[in-house]
């Protein structure tokens, strides 16, 4: 049977969130920490450095790494290698890269052997939360590279430097992008071919991802069920139990709306996708398409998808962001999906389940 990978035991746990202190204990972290070592992670997120011949020749050699100091001699820790600029790659420049509040992103570009220049995305943030963070980026970004390589920025790398073991980063190859709207055609038809091409595939048959990701801050417990209504349940409650922590447990109307979404709403909703001998098969969930991670590529057009946050789950679930307004996506883009792909049963439960989505 697949490794169901860590669980988040403490929650919440050690995170960026504003306005929260709390402490947890290591046990999480040592767990993750001995399954990157000893590998017992799913074959899926091992780095195939060197067995694949495409790689960037940024990782063909032992030695440096690229840091955020061109002229740095920091070192990179991959699972127990250590990569280098091979001498023929000079580094050109370093410069900020988009806008982020909860981790460090530049551009590195850099000089080919044959003359050209290439370009890479690299992303970092300290600590054990850096860790946790870069671990699922990868971990992510790399599921969804496996189905729709043309549309999803390369991942390379993840790891720390030698010099500063508390600080760990995410490398993938970069895009120059466009700030705007995808078409809803072209962007609807790359979503249904993803959740079609996956469906069925999750490593364990069950609901959740190997390991924990991040939602921007939010730390993500994306331990496995069995049931899209107890992962769903689950998942909804420990960011209820996350806006409590960072507001206050004495709104009595929040507790009557929590008690009342997770035993009333959500049970009528999603039981009825597993209900009857009816199944919800798992797909690969992206969770966060909203148009500043949907953007079309500046040279060749191609909607790029990025910053995902990965779990296996029902394909309706990742429709939820592009209800709200403020996305500028709504029905045009629910419409095409629904002709594309169709409704789970019952149909005449759409519209509340993608209410249900977009909270």
């Amino acid at each position: 049977m697949t490794d169901a990978g860590p669980a988040l035991k403490e929650w919440p746990p050690v995170d960026l969130i504003a306005g929260l202190s709390l402490e947890t204990t290591a046990e999480p972290e040592s767990e993750l920490d001995e399954k990157v070592r000893s590998g017992r992670l799913s074959p899926s997120l091992w780095i195939t450095l060197f067995s694949n011949v495409h790689l960037s020749p940024l990782l063909r050699a032992f030695g440096r790494a690229i840091t955020s100091d061109p002229s740095s001699s920091s070192f990179l820790l991959i699972l127990g290698h250590h990569l280098e600029l091979p001498p023929e790659t000079e580094v050109l420049e370093i410069t900020p890269s988009g806008a982020s509040a909860w981790v460090q992103t530049v551009r590195i570009r850099t000089h080919q052997k044959d003359g050209t220049t290439k370009d890479y995305f690299k992303k970092s943030q300290s600590g054990s939360v850096g860790r946790r963070m870069m671990l699922g980026t990868f971990a992510s970004e790399k599921a969804f590279y496996e189905y729709a390589p043309q549309n999803i920025p390369k991942p390379i790398a993840w790891g720390n430097y030698k010099s500063n073991e508390e600080m760990w980063f995410y490398l993938a190859e970069y895009h120059e992008m466009v700030d705007e709207v995808p078409d809803p055609q072209q962007f609807v038809s790359i979503i249904v071919d993803i959740h079609q091409k996956s469906m069925g595939n999750s490593p364990t048959g069950n609901f959740g991802f190997d390991v924990p990701t991040h939602l921007a801050n939010i730390p993500s417990d994306n331990g496995w069920e069995e049931t899209w209504e107890k992962f769903f349940t689950k998942a909804m409650n420990r960011m209820l139990e996350l806006e409590e922590l960072s507001h206050g447990k004495d709104d009595e109307e929040f507790e009557e709306l929590k008690e009342k979404l997770l035993t009333k709403v959500i049970p009528r909703l999603l039981r009825p996708l597993e209900s009857g001998g009816q199944r919800v098969t798992p797909c690969l969930v992206h969770s966060d398409l909203w148009p500043g991670n949907c953007m079309p590529d500046a040279d060749t057009d191609e909607i790029m998808i990025f910053d995902s946050c990965a779990y296996w789950g029902h394909n309706e679930s990742d429709l939820g962001s592009w209800r709200a307004p403020r996305y500028r996506m709504g029905k045009p883009f629910l419409k095409e999906y629904q002709r594309r792909m169709g409704a789970s049963y019952p149909e005449e439960d759409w519209d509340d389940r993608n209410a249900l989505y977009a909270m």
